[in-house]
């Protein structure tokens, strides 16, 4: 059986992936109505509404949350959630997919480096998750962006990732990888 954080993070890159269908490939007003309902049911998780009702699926989110979570479960996927919407209203569908790309693979790949092999700590984290986050999102968006605007959003995310910040970088990732996906495109 996987470990814990395995699992964690292997659903976390596979779902948040999920973003970038309705962020290329549904209208706006589509791609909005869907993050509307997604964190509509997100934020009842959270609050444990219905989690009698839920059955499998809220047992599905309990075999995949941190115990430390477990007073506000999916409450990171919350942040998530809202961080990818928040992108996608500020900096349009394709800079919000770089940023769900960073979170996704950059963070994913981090984590499980960072937690397995990680030695040299930097911050609360390790160099080795740092490097694991910049050559994973790297090797995606150098296929997207040519490698000059791969480095430099791999190497922010990363940075993003490493620093000790108070806000969930479910939320920050998105955003801050969007917004300078937004700079590079406009100036």
């Amino acid at each position: 059986m996987l470990s814990l954080e395995v699992r964690r993070k292997l659903f976390h890159l596979i779902a948040i992936s999920l973003w970038i269908v309705p962020l290329k490939l549904f209208p706006p007003f589509l791609t909005f109505f869907t993050f509307l309902v997604v964190i509509f049911l997100n934020i009842l998780v959270v609050k444990k509404v219905g989690q009698d009702s839920l059955g499998v699926v809220y047992r599905c989110i309990l075999y995949l949350e941190r115990e430390k979570n477990l007073e506000k479960p999916s409450i990171q996927a919350l942040w998530a959630n809202l961080g990818i919407m928040l992108s996608f209203l500020m900096f349009g569908g394709d800079c919000a997919t770089i940023g769900v790309i960073l979170l996704a693979v950059g963070d994913a790949f981090a984590s499980l480096v960072g937690y397995h092999l990680g030695r040299t700590k930097l911050f609360d984290k390790s160099l080795e998750g740092f490097l694991a986050f910049f050559l994973s999102s790297f090797l995606v968006l150098y296929f997207i962006l040519g490698w000059g605007r791969a480095i430099i959003l791999s190497l922010f995310g990363a940075l993003i990732e490493l620093l000790p910040l108070k806000v969930d970088d479910n939320l920050t990732l998105p955003l801050a990888g969007s917004f300078l996906c937004y700079i590079l495109e406009h100036f």
